[in-house]
Parts: structure tokens; C-alpha cells; sequence
């Protein structure tokens, strides 16, 4: 697996429009950019094109503007147009770019939990990996948004070893810079004495151990485990679960050891075999679009599959959703 030389964490996500907006260089200004999508959605139609060239090539904080601007201007809610405008898959990936991403994660992580069914893959991948302080502020979101707790809500949806999981992510109580020492060598035999190492599995003490500890930590206990028992541990936890516990605790490893391969991996699953997950697909493009963590994703995906990310959105998808995420990876795609 190839690591690029600096490592780029997923960013915080903010919390919704800032107390203040300095202007970005070489953007059009809110006023302009909330003119341009209402010019392009008002009458008979709409002009898709020039609304991706906003939409899908603002970061999130301009966007916060231009919806706070949009609302002042023409008195509606910018989410509600869009969603009014468009439809499928495209208008679903408008929907998620125009959102707050911290108001976005709530919404996930709501409609992955209410009415039939559960959406497992969402969960993980909104709460698996995020630091402390932004999980307390999506608990605070959440609980603001839907008046339940966040914790009550994925609880009530989940069970067993995934449910604990899931619920220690949401405590955000992880020691993230050490402070306590912790022992590699003791680490790397805890984990094997409670999978390879006995009859069965002790559940428990892989949640605790790779849950608690900070993530340099379990990257020296990962690189010891291999080299002591030759085998790299996502195959160990592979071997170990099954079920969604598996799925979490594989992206868990896989984000500790590298966030950008991770996603990378992640965007793969969501395009390979018949068919593709566009829900997935969509929500990691938006999720992890920040300039400099795309650029380690688009990285990490070419030197994983030989081949650009670009040119795999563009063979999975077509027409203003195509155009839409390749904008949103930095790609966009040529006239």
C-alpha cells in the first residue's frame, strides 16, 4: 500500500455559516454566486450547467454565504430550490454540496437511522474516525436539528459488538495526543491474545485497545504486529468478525493507518461489481472534498488501482451527476 510522504486528515467539519467571511481570492462573491443559481433556476427550466459551476466548485464555507445571501435576496431557502429543480442522483449530490457539512453528517446519520430499514455503511462512515471535538459538535448539531440524542437515536437502530462500537465513536472520549504512556509491545500482545492467540474472540478488548488509544500509538502496534506475526491487521480483524462489526473495525484500521486510503478504498467499494452504490459514492466525494485531502485521495487511489479517479467516476456515471462530482473532486470535466 502506498502512503503519500505527509499525511492529510479529513478536515473538521464546520458548524454552518461563519460569525464572519473573508473573501476568498479569485472566487465571484457570494451576492454574485447566489445571482448566478437563482438566474439559472428561475422560469421555465433550469440551467444545470451553470448551477454545478457554483454548487459543486465553492468550498463549504463560501456556500454557507451564498445560502445565507440566497435567503436574503429572494426570500427561499437555497436547499429547498435545489431540491425542487432537480431530481436522482444529481439532485442528491446538489442536495449534500449545498448542506453544511456538520448539518449534513446529522441529516446521514438521521435518515440512516429512521423508517425501515437501517443504512450501516453510512454510519460508519459519518462516525467512524472523527476527532473528539467534532463529534461533540455534531452531537450538539444533531441534538439542536432532530430534539433526540444522537447516541439514543444510532442505539436504537444497532446492536452487539457494532452498537458498542458505533457508541464509544460517539462518546469522543479517544486520548488523542497521549496522555498516558502506552506500551507497543504490550498492546500488540493484548490484541493477539484476544483473536489469533485464544479459542475465539474478545470482542471487547479490540474495541477497547483500538478506540482509546491514539492513532500514531496503533500505527507502531500495527507495524509490530505484522513484522512479530507476520500478518497486517485488517486481515486479523477480517479473520476475527464478520458482519458489520468487520466493516467498522476494517475502516477503523484503514483510517488510522492512512484517512486518504481509506476513503480511496472506500470509493472503490461503492463503484466495483454490477452496478454501483451512488448514495456511497456521492457521500464520500462531498464528505472528503476539501482541496488538500482530495488531492492524498486522488494519490492514494492511483497508486492503489492504477488508474485516476477521475477516470473511474467518469465510466460509473453520466450527465449532470458525472459532471457534478468530477467538479467537486477538482476534475472538472472538459467542454
Amino acid at each position: 500500500m502506498a502512503h503519500a510522504p505527509t499525511m492529510v486528515h479529513a478536515p473538521t467539519m464546520p458548524m454552518g455559516q461563519p460569525n464572519y467571511y473573508q473573501p476568498i481570492a479569485g472566487l465571484p462573491t457570494p451576492q454574485q454566486d447566489a445571482e448566478t443559481i437563482h438566474a439559472a433556476c428561475k422560469g421555465f427550466g433550469t440551467d444545470e450547467k451553470r448551477v454545478i459551476s457554483v454548487v459543486a466548485a465553492r468550498p463549504a464555507e463560501h456556500l454557507a454565504v451564498v445560502t445565507s445571501v440566497y435567503k436574503q435576496f429572494y426570500g427561499r431557502d437555497l436547499v429547498e430550490v435545489l431540491d425542487k429543480e432537480t431530481s436522482g442522483h444529481f439532485g442528491r449530490a446538489l442536495h449534500y454540496l449545498i448542506l453544511p457539512p456538520i448539518l449534513l453528517d446529522a441529516e446521514l446519520i438521521y435518515n440512516a437511522c429512521i423508517g425501515a430499514g437501517t443504512n450501516e455503511r453510512c454510519l460508519i462512515q459519518t462516525l467512524v474516525g472523527r476527532t473528539n471535538a467534532d463529534m461533540a459538535q455534531l452531537k450538539h448539531v444533531f441534538q439542536a436539528k432532530y430534539h433526540r440524542s444522537l447516541e439514543a437515536t444510532v442505539k436504537s437502530d444497532v446492536s452487539g459488538y457494532f452498537e458498542k462500537l458505533l457508541v464509544v465513536c460517539i462518546q469522543g472520549t479517544r486520548d488523542e495526543i497521549g496522555h498516558y504512556q502506552y506500551n507497543v509491545e504490550s498492546d500488540t500482545q493484548a490484541l493477539y491474545k484476544a483473536g489469533e492467540g485464544r479459542m475465539g474472540t474478545d470482542e471487547s478488548q479490540f474495541i477497547h485497545i483500538l478506540t482509546n488509544r491514539p492513532d500514531a500509538h496503533l500505527r507502531l502496534v500495527f507495524k509490530q504486529y505484522e513484522t512479530r506475526y507476520g500478518k497486517k491487521f485488517s486481515k486479523v480483524v477480517i479473520k476475527e468478525f464478520s458482519g458489520w462489526i468487520e466493516t467498522a473495525l476494517v475502516y477503523l484500521v484503514d483510517w488510522i493507518e492512512n484517512p486518504a486510503m481509506c476513503v480511496a478504498k472506500n470509493m472503490e467499494k461503492a463503484m466495483e461489481g454490477a452496478g454501483t452504490d451512488d448514495a456511497s459514492l456521492t457521500r464520500l466525494v462531498v464528505r472528503n472534498r476539501t482541496p488538500a485531502f482530495m488531492a492524498q485521495i486522488k494519490a492514494s487511489y492511483t497508486a492503489k488501482y492504477r488508474k485516476s479517479l477521475r477516470d473511474r467516476i467518469k465510466g460509473e456515471t453520466s450527465g449532470d451527476y458525472r459532471r457534478t462530482l468530477l467538479m467537486a473532486i477538482g476534475e472538472p470535466e472538459r467542454s
